[in-house]
């Protein structure tokens, strides 16, 4: 077990500075009348348990999705095409959770038609779609959030406070890792039915047969940036190639099962970023944050099970973050990617209501994606050094 033995963290300093935000609520009355797109992930996300959010409308092109939206959120108003919701005067807000590839189509549809939106990750699938993206939200004014699930884990969120509050000293090296194994049913010739869902569809390959590693690292560029406050400028990849139909025959013209990249940041520092999805290792969608005056290592599943502090000459501090006071009482239990929902929820309910940028906007948003598209390039050419565009400032 890492840091077996560690103490658990608890001085008053630690816990005055770390856990004084309470849930403030919205103004009385105030609802945000939300439409679901996507009955697949989308289903995931109690938008109906936010005191200031309704759900209005829910659409999937497949009957059986679109009935779970309907019986999720007890919503009768449902659509085949997402394209009649966006006529409805009862919907101020769309939450996309479509395909990876339509994602900026679809986010530019919404705030075309005078409406917020928030999307599933990626934000892009290529830089064409960053520059559309970011041009749709100066162009329309509209709110615009991507739903990046780790930088709302309780470990991050606490480490980003920690490095505004300057208790890291110098972040001098980051490590984030989305790791997700589903390679080595690829080697037996058979899958759980979970995966199964997930490439095929009626014989049909899905948007996530042989994806890119670099076209999906926001689970891992996410927490890194979010907490360093730097973007990530140039970056070096280097993919694993395998011959295998999943990673010979896709329409991403993706030869690589795992990638690991090399990046400079903004500040002058380093970071590595590891996207692997055919390994012997435990999963991980996380970061780790070296500083020189204090360090924090998020969990491994099944092999770290919490966050850690280390400072030098002291010993390693369990740390205990806990941020649901921040939530409304009715979001406090709910569960989802390592917690991260209903903090997601309340963040773009409350963005939209308030008429302000949420913490994963545009800019944000594009800060973690790029990164990755560019490193795809990368390990395409052997590793080259290549500059990652500037979408406009992180924080």
């Amino acid at each position: 077990m890492f840091f077996q033995g560690a103490k658990v963290a608890g001085t008053a300093a630690l816990t005055a500075s770390l856990f004084g935000q309470r849930y403030r609520p919205l103004e009385a009355g105030k609802q945000l009348r939300i439409g679901v797109v996507g009955g697949g992930f989308g289903a995931a996300f109690p938008w109906h348990r936010h005191p200031n959010c309704k759900v209005t409308a829910v659409a999937d092109l497949r009957e059986d999705r679109r009935r779970r939206l309907e019986e999720r959120f007890e919503c009768s108003n449902a659509y085949a095409d997402f394209r009649a919701m966006l006529k409805d005067p009862l919907v101020d807000a769309v939450a996309i959770f479509t395909g990876a590839p339509r994602h900026v189509p679809h986010c530019v549809e919404v705030m075309e038609s005078g409406r917020h939106v928030i999307s599933a990750v990626p934000a892009a699938t290529s830089l064409d779609q960053c520059q559309q993206l970011l041009e749709a939200v100066k162009r329309t004014g509209q709110i615009y959030m991507m739903a990046e699930t780790s930088c709302f884990h309780p470990a991050t969120m606490t480490a980003r406070r920690l490095r505004q509050e300057g208790k890291f000293g110098r972040i001098y090296y980051t490590q984030g890792d989305y790791i997700h194994d589903h390679g080595s049913y690829l080697a037996k010739g058979e899958m759980p039915d979970y995966l199964e869902r997930m490439f095929f569809h009626e014989g049909r390959r899905t948007w996530r047969y042989g994806n890119a590693q670099g076209l999906y690292i926001t689970h891992a560029s996410g927490p890194v940036i979010y907490v360093t406050g730097e973007s990530l400028v140039e970056v070096a990849a280097v993919g694993t190639p395998i011959d295998h139909p999943f990673y010979r025959e896709n329409q991403y013209g993706n030869p690589f099962m795992n990638t690991t990249f090399f990046f400079k940041t903004s500040g002058g520092n380093s970071s590595r970023i590891n996207i692997h999805w055919w390994t012997a290792s435990p999963g991980r969608e996380g970061a780790d944050y070296f500083g020189t005056e204090m360090s924090l290592f998020e969990r491994w599943k099944d092999l770290r099970p919490s966050a850690y502090v280390t400072r030098p000459d002291s010993e390693p501090e369990l740390l205990q973050a806990d941020h649901s006071a921040q939530l409304p009482p009715s979001l406090r239990n709910v569960e989802g990617h390592g917690g991260s929902h209903p903090f997601i929820i309340h963040e773009f309910v409350s963005a939209c209501l308030e008429q302000r940028p949420p913490a994963v906007d545009v800019h944000q948003a594009l800060s973690y994606t790029a990164p990755g598209i560019v490193g795809f390039h990368s390990a395409l050419k052997g590793g080259d050094w290549l500059k990652i565009p500037d979408f406009g400032p992180v924080r």
